[in-house]
């Protein structure tokens, strides 16, 4: 639970950030639709891969226990607000600069 409390208080933070600063992240809403759909994807394809592998697992106990595949739904949800927050920061910084 706490993986997902601490993913909605990114996203929190983050669309602060977006508001306070006036940032224009995309230029249509074609393209704001279709970049985290490309980050999702390539991230669901990757973990995925990498969990079938073996290379890494999940601790199910420590999350909702959703499991969609061979990834827990924080995870999707991961890949939705992390690149959207580096997204962010990034604009925010190169606006400051």
């Amino acid at each position: 639970m706490e993986y997902l409390l601490i993913l909605v208080l990114v996203f929190l933070i983050t669309l602060f950030i977006e508001i306070k600063y006036h940032l224009r992240l995309y230029t249509s809403r074609k393209e704001r639709m279709l970049i985290p759909l490309i980050f999702f994807i390539i991230g669901s394809i990757w973990d995925s891969f990498a969990v079938a592998r073996g290379h890494w697992n999940f601790n199910l106990d420590n999350l909702l226990g959703i499991r969609i595949g061979y990834l827990p739904l924080e995870e999707y949800i991961f890949f939705l607000i992390i690149p959207y927050f580096i997204l962010t920061l990034f604009a925010v910084l190169k606006k400051e600069i």
